[in-house]
């Protein structure tokens, strides 16, 4: 089997520091390291070759020094290094990577390409998806398991999605993204990684991958960052120390009650608004998705941006269907904000990130020309809106926490980057512009029980089947992911509570406040609590009026989950931890003797 694997340097975020009164990064001497998941993917692949027999490539793109992670690649066991390098590929987004990577990958005679969900400095997981579809292949994000089947020459992958997991089967040559759990990390030992720096790596120019260079870097990309705005910390920071339990809990509680509410609980959303009729203005779309539970609260988040935005527009909000959903749901994506229902749901769709539902939803978007489409950063929103701005190329913001129009009426989308510090507003040279959006930071608007709606449902011609199968979907039992995206006030847990032989105390008090329970990624990758409770870069963002931080060192990669939260406590024994800077109130000390006591204080304020 041929295997090429890609690979990417990132900068080591903790040590980017920020200048707030010049407004400006501090990226010189920042280390750089392997991106983590892409390590994962390198493993995996170096197993199937021990396994089957074959030949693993590495390939990145970058400066000349990202040799290095092809020098760490061939030390641990691939047998090509190929590296992208050329000045004219400076400044390019997602889809000018993922058009790079093609054109040196698309004549190699790959079966399997792997990549990491996702790189640690940008979070979006677009490069993966963008870059199968360029190549017309079928793919599967998030894999934590993956087996090969000889006999029809495909793979079976179980991906983790945000409730559960899809267990599916795809046909080769096929590109899956690796995430935690798909296999161990692999690091070089010095004597190994000093040899492997002398061996010869491939080394390709633009000039080599195509005549045309203005395909690449920041020519070629659709999307540009305007300007980066630095958000200073604005938590109170109080620290609580040398005081007993009960007397700390009514010092956070009266804390709480004098705390002014939040700008977005002062302003309830409209109960009402204006529908404009057909033809007025420009159109946004909203794609809509369904869990176990019924329809998604993300979607009825995304609906009320995009009837903010229609407000201004001057157009129709349109509710884009690629699943099959019940008369009912349809009944209540236009009672929370859609004027039209597009149904472009096929009985032949295999699964909702598949090649197939991708073309038809592109040919949707140019005979609709919708002036923006609002996908949720959810794992198949995330897909979806990767192979369609691929297949159309078109710019693609991903992982946004708001949106704007400027005066020149253009969409602003507002994206966190380098752990929560940095908000850059992207541009997009390209329409509709696409955009996803994080769960749990936008409002819904109040329902209106308006009985007219119009629904369309073009009859496109669906030819050939899906290379991707759903063989299998779970939602894993009480991993209570979905109901962190509306829950007023959550228990975070982390390594500081011991073990798993605490988390009976934490539901305990967790039940009496009515809260719900996260998770740190350490915690999740021990296996004490579900993956859906992740909290931070590479988990979930939450906006809970209360975030209780327990045992939690407070370091960037969860903090950043954590920001939209209204108040921020912490308790921690370790008074040089950053969960100190990153609080309103942090309470040091033991959590077994201090929750119970918070908690009860908290219930007598409630």
């Amino acid at each position: 089997m041929k295997i090429a694997v890609c690979m990417k340097q990132v900068p080591v975020l903790s040590r980017i520091e920020f200048d707030y009164e010049k407004k400006t990064i501090q990226r010189d001497g920042v280390p750089l390291e392997m991106n983590v998941f892409d390590l994962i993917a390198l493993g995996r692949a170096i197993e199937l070759k021990e396994e089957i027999g074959g030949e693993v490539t590495a390939i990145t793109m970058g400066p000349p020094q990202a040799k290095e992670v092809l020098a760490h690649a061939l030390a641990v066991g691939a047998d090509r290094g190929v590296i992208i390098s050329d000045p004219v590929m400076a400044g390019s987004d997602t889809l000018a990577t993922s058009r790079t990577l093609a054109l040196a990958l698309k004549d190699g005679g790959f079966d399997l390409i792997l990549c990491g969900r996702n790189s640690t400095d940008a979070e979006t997981g677009q490069v993966g998806p963008e870059l199968a579809e360029i190549l017309g292949i079928p793919h599967v994000s998030r894999a934590r398991r993956m087996d090969y089947r000889p006999e029809s020459n495909s793979v079976v992958v179980e991906r983790e999605t945000d409730e559960g997991h899809e267990v599916l089967q795809v046909t080769l040559p096929a590109l899956i993204t690796a995430t935690e759990g798909l296999s161990e990390e692999r690091y070089a030992r010095r004597r190994m990684l000093m040899e492997a720096r002398d061996r010869p790596v491939e080394e390709i120019t633009a000039g080599q991958l195509s005549d045309d260079t203005s395909v690449f870097g920041a020519e070629g990309s659709p999307t540009w960052v305007e300007d980066i705005r630095l958000l200073e910390p604005q938590r109170l920071g109080v620290v609580i120390e040398d005081a007993d339990p009960q007397t700390a809990a009514r010092a956070v509680a009266e804390g709480l009650r004098d705390r002014p509410a939040p700008v977005e609980d002062a302003a309830p959303p409209e109960a009402t608004w204006e529908r404009y009729p057909p033809g007025e203005g420009e159109s946004l779309w909203v794609v809509a998705e369904r869990s176990a539970e019924g329809l998604r609260r993300a979607t009825l988040e995304n609906l009320g941006k995009a009837r903010m935005l229609a407000k201004e527009l001057r157009g129709r909000v349109v509710a884009a269907l690629v699943e099959d959903f019940t008369p009912e749901e349809i009944v209540s994506l236009h009672r929370y904000g859609a004027d039209f229902i597009l149904d472009l749901h096929h009985p032949k769709f295999g699964h909702p990130t598949s090649p197939l539902t991708a073309s038809i939803f592109a040919r949707a978007l140019q005979d609709y020309d919708p002036y923006a489409v609002l996908f949720s950063s959810t794992a198949n929103g995330r897909d979806l809106a990767s192979r369609a701005a691929a297949r159309l190329s078109l710019g693609l913001t991903g992982d946004c926490i708001d949106l704007e129009l400027d005066e020149e009426g253009r969409l602003v989308q507002l994206k966190p980057a380098l752990g929560g510090n940095v908000v850059a507003p992207i541009l997009s040279k390209t329409k509709p512009y696409l955009v996803t959006l994080r769960p749990g930071l936008l409002t819904p608007v109040a329902p209106e029980d308006d009985p007219d709606f119009d629904l369309g449902a073009p009859d496109y011609c669906v030819e050939g089947t899906d290379t991707l199968r759903l063989v299998e979907s779970r939602v894993e039992e009480d991993a209570g992911g979905l109901e962190l995206e509306r829950a007023d006030v959550v228990i975070g847990v982390g390594m500081g509570i011991g073990g798993p032989e605490s988390l009976p105390g934490i539901r305990q008090a967790a039940e009496k406040l009515g809260a719900s329970i996260a998770a740190t990624r350490s915690v999740t990758d021990m296996g004490w609590l579900p993956k859906q409770l992740q909290v931070g870069l590479t988990g979930r963002a939450i906006a809970p009026r209360l975030y209780i931080a327990v045992g939690i060192r407070g370091d960037f990669n969860h903090v950043v989950g954590i920001q939209k939260a209204g108040t921020v406590v912490g308790i921690n024994t370790t008074r040089r931890h950053p969960i100190f800077q990153a609080a309103d109130y942090c309470i040091l000390g033991r959590w077994e003797e201090y929750l119970p006591a918070l908690v009860e204080a908290l219930a007598e304020k409630a």
